[in-house]
């Protein structure tokens, strides 16, 4: 796991400016603490950063050079099927000096040219430049677990493996995109291709991208394909479903440094560890975290499945002093990121890093396996939508009479669900604040454009999928890479430590789309053929527990010294978000939050992150 960047300017008499490549990789020290090195040539320059998982001595240098000397490659992952690969480039007469992936993937490359990212089974972004043509290709991995920005304004291409770094490059610095903005309030992260900053681009999950002679050109090698299989049972899926993940397990178990697991106690991290587990020669170090004030006994799970897998266990029940960590937490993503899970993925992420290099992570089970409360609701949204018009606007009617609370308010935002369509209902329930209420928030100067709808675009492209499915769909296209994901590794990596994501195997992705909705949620019930596989491995109450996300309890600490901090920054008098905000808007939203009536939790910590990030530009 690592950090890479490079500089490529069209104009060939311009060359790479190596203190500003240098910059651009001292940014990206914290995902690689182990190595760092530069290569430049003329108008190109490659830089990494190193933390070294596989053959971790200097023989994995990077950049690497193919021995030919044509190529020269910066990579950021772990391809899983490496040995496997070289096996079969061994078959082609090809010999190998290290015991690195990173060989593999330039002999991959001379091998099979740009059909080579279908070939490899991990989470990678990688950068090739041929020194014979000028070409640069790059790839990222097929669900999105790693990174890549890039940026091409004047007649230079630019790309890093964060934000923070491109910008460094002094090529990414064309100010905020004021429709990204609109994006995070709507789904607290920005959807890509978009990046906060205008004229900086992501590079999409399953993309691979060609830069040539001026020319930037994109296409997608692989995505999600929903082909229902009618012939799957329970029993048949569920077998399936455990080989496969117990396969996805031992490959990512390939590792020359100490190796661990996140253990939430729920159902994907329980099963995610006992294949672990199951295939160690000794107990598997996990790792869990919970907090002081916390109304429950959130680790209780946790500790139940590590005495069942007879993990070797550390946990951490903590006060996190907000103050001095949501500066670095906001800072370390370099655009605005509110999904408040972000804070416990830090400290756990912390906590692990104590002990190991590499740990495994029990996310990707909710998107394949409908997982999600959201989604759960607009199903029984859809049920209710077969209640006769009359009589469903008779009850809303109603509804509206009550008094304000937050059970009252979530009684008719279900029942306003009922009149929208299946994915109008599904994007208000993936949205924080609505469109009325970023309209009402913003400075009348401040101009959103009518840009690209990325969901709307997501549905499209999934307009022949039943609804069900589409929502499943719209999860692991969407949310899944610029969220989930997302907040995985800049978290992790922030403190030079790597996540592998065992779920997100293609080969389990692809099986979980040819499996039947029904066999992942009925009757209340979800991710039924993940429980019914775990059934005697894992103790009944793991199967039964019902959901809980990995996050802080925000709408209490709102209410408390959140609230405080909140009053210190967003409603200070130089506070830097009132620049295209409304700072009456802003303190409305405390005082109702407050007042008890309403949850704004949240839209506060969206608001809160915004301001803190606004100001990290300064530094």
């Amino acid at each position: 796991m690592c950090g890479i960047c490079g500089i490529i300017h069209t104009d060939v008499d311009r060359w790479v400016d190596p203190a500003r490549l240098a910059a651009m990789g001292d940014a990206l020290a914290h995902r690689g603490p182990d190595d760092a090195g530069l290569w430049h040539e003329g108008p190109v320059g490659l830089g990494h950063r190193r933390l070294g998982v596989l053959d971790p001595t200097p023989a994995g240098h990077q950049p690497m050079i193919s021995p030919d000397g044509r190529y020269v490659i910066v990579y950021n992952g772990e391809v899983y099927n490496f040995l496997e690969l070289r096996k079969e480039l061994e078959g082609r007469g090809l010999s190998f000096h290290t015991q690195c992936d990173t060989e593999v993937l330039l002999a991959a490359y001379a091998a099979w040219g740009e059909d080579m990212p279908a070939r490899l089974n991990g989470m990678f972004a990688f950068a090739i430049h041929d020194r014979e043509t000028g070409l640069l290709f790059a790839a990222r991995d097929r669900l999105g677990i790693k990174p890549f920005f890039h940026t091409l304004r004047d007649g230079c291409f630019a790309f890093a493996s964060e934000l923070t770094a491109l910008r460094k490059s002094g090529f990414a610095d064309g100010g905020i995109d004021a429709n990204a903005l609109d994006d995070y309030l709507a789904y607290l992260y920005i959807p890509a291709p978009r990046t906060i900053f205008r004229h900086v681009f992501k590079l999409g999950p399953g993309e691979k991208l060609r830069f040539h002679r001026g020319r930037l050109e994109i296409a997608s090698y692989w995505r999600p394909q929903y082909a229902v299989d009618e012939e799957w049972t329970l029993d048949t899926a569920a077998d399936t479903y455990r080989e496969l993940l117990w396969d996805a397990v031992r490959l990512r178990m390939r590792s020359d440094v100490p190796l661990g697991a996140f253990l939430s106690g729920g159902l994907d991290s329980s099963s995610v560890t006992a294949a672990l587990a199951d295939q160690s020669v000794r107990p598997v170090k996990t790792f869990s975290i919970g907090f002081d004030d916390a109304e429950a006994d959130e680790l209780a799970y946790a500790r139940l499945a590590a005495r069942h897998l007879g993990t070797d266990h550390t946990e951490a029940v903590l006060t996190p002093d907000m103050a001095d960590l949501l500066p670095p937490l906001a800072r370390h993503f370099g655009e605005p990121f509110a999904d408040s899970s972000a804070l416990p993925m830090w400290l756990v992420s912390r906590l692990a890093r104590d002990q190991v290099t590499v740990t495994l992570s029990g996310d990707g089970g909710d998107e394949l396996f409908a997982g999600y409360t959201w989604l759960h609701m607009n199903h029984r949204v859809a049920a209710y939508r077969r209640v006769p018009g009359l009589l469903r606007r008779s009850l809303d009617a109603g509804l509206r009479l009550l008094p304000a609370t937050p059970r009252t308010g979530k009684l008719r935002r279900f029942s306003a669900d009922a009149f929208l369509t299946a994915d109008e209902s599904f994007r208000r329930r993936l949205t924080c604040f609505t469109a009325a209420e970023r309209r009402a928030l913003y400075t009348p100067d401040f101009t959103v454009a009518d840009g690209r709808d990325r969901y709307g675009e997501h549905c499209a492209a999934a307009r022949e999928l039943s609804d069900d499915d589409r929502m499943l769909y719209l999860d692991t296209v969407m949310y899944l890479p610029d969220d989930i994901l997302a907040k995985v590794d800049r978290m992790s990596m922030a403190h030079g430590l790597e996540a592998r994501v065992p779920l997100l195997d293609h080969r389990l992705v692809e099986f979980a789309a040819t499996v039947p909705f029904a066999l992942k949620y009925a009757g209340g019930v979800s991710k039924i053929v993940a429980k019914h596989a775990m059934r005697d491995t894992l103790p009944p109450a793991l199967l039964t527990q019902r959901k809980r996300g990995f996050s802080i309890p925000i709408d209490r600490w709102f209410r408390e010294s959140l609230g405080a901090m909140y009053e210190e920054t967003v409603l200070a008098p130089d506070a830097r978000c009132t620049a295209c905000l409304q700072a009456h808007a802003l303190r409305s939203y405390l005082h109702r939050h407050r007042s008890g009536k309403e949850n704004f939790g949240h839209r506060l910590w969206a608001l809160l992150v915004l301001e803190h990030w606004l100001r990290s530009l300064e530094d």
